[in-house]
């Protein structure tokens, strides 16, 4: 079970992608960002709070900057190993940021997964438009 989300960022692809891949950009609720992105390499994406901690993580797959990426994500060790495949490609109004995120058990997942990549995308132009 499969998701496709296709994006507008508009930021030129060097910045959009650069972003992407930083442990510098972090979008709430995340608290930290850890991101090696080589062949190999790990993501994590860490929330902490008072009531809840989450460690979400998986592993690059595919690198080509500015191009394309693709690494797996399991949500806080809950057993289901997903793919997430992000292309990045020039629009004029800036990036076209296209996802197939892959792997999903049930429909349930599939449909908050779905939330969650429209929320943080929104975060993300938002973290972009604030110059950081």
């Amino acid at each position: 079970m499969e998701l496709r989300q296709s994006y507008l960022i508009p930021f030129p692809v060097r910045r959009t992608y650069a972003a992407w891949v930083s442990s510098d950009t972090v979008i709430a609720p995340a608290t930290k960002m850890d991101i090696d992105p080589v062949v190999g390499g790990h993501y994590r994406l860490i929330m902490e709070s008072p009531e809840f901690v989450s460690r979400n993580e998986g592993r690059f797959l595919i690198v080509e900057p500015e191009r394309h990426i693709r690494y797996t994500w399991e949500w806080n060790g809950d057993g289901e190993v997903s793919e997430i495949d992000v292309s990045f490609s020039e629009a004029p109004e800036g990036t076209r940021v296209s996802i197939i995120h892959s792997g999903f058990q049930t429909a349930e997942s599939r449909e908050n997964h779905s939330k969650g990549w429209d929320s943080y995308v929104r975060g993300f132009i938002a973290f972009l438009e604030s110059g950081a």
